[in-house]
């Protein structure tokens, strides 16, 4: 999810960060307070419709929707198994409901607003340091994944199996190098 941004000449794209996070608190909010079906799946149209303002492709939605989907499974089949069909049925609504509209709206926060002004706006609320922070971990998530998958091709290449448990050691490897050489340059600067 995190530093996906699309860019795309859309209403939604224009509109500041500050006032499109605003706006998905106050929705999370909304339905933590209001956890009824109702509220639930008018939240969810509300936001899947966004997208299509946002000119994201249903690609992009699916991308936003695909990670959700197997905790709301699973949180689900707890609800079920542990309170019943019905009464599990009716308890899983909240959560799982809230799950995804939260996940929907924190994509399409993401997806419509560059990393930059995001952490500007940590900056601007909690100081230069966290708007630092903001922006090297989010940058950070696609730089992990690419490591990852660049050491397991690696592998591929030797012939080797690539399993996870395997690459992990190289991975971890150099992470902790890349993460040395960037803390050394924001000792440089004084940072």
């Amino acid at each position: 999810m995190l530093g996906q941004y699309v860019p795309r000449a859309s209403p939604l794209h224009r509109v500041p960060a500050a006032a499109k996070l605003v706006a998905m608190l106050a929705l999370v909010t909304f339905l933590a307070v209001f956890p009824r079906p109702i509220p639930l799946a008018v939240s969810a149209v509300g936001v899947a419709l966004l997208f299509p303002v946002a000119r994201l492709r249903p690609v992009h939605l699916w991308r936003a929707l695909r990670p959700a989907l197997l905790f709301a499974v699973v949180l689900t089949a707890f609800y079920l198994l542990s309170q019943g069909m019905s009464d599990g049925a009716r308890a899983a609504v909240g959560p799982v409901g809230q799950l995804v509209v939260g996940v929907l709206a924190g994509n399409l926060l993401v997806f419509t607003t560059r990393v930059s002004d995001l952490a500007a706006l940590a900056g601007r609320v909690f100081g230069r340091r966290v708007e630092l922070l903001v922006a090297l971990t989010i940058r950070s998530i696609p730089a992990v994944i690419a490591v990852v998958r660049q050491t397991r091709e690696a592998a591929w290449a030797r012939g080797q199996r690539a399993s996870l448990v395997r690459v992990l050691p190289t991975v971890l490897v150099r992470l902790i190098r890349d993460a040395d050489l960037l803390g050394e340059a924001l000792v440089a600067r004084g940072l």
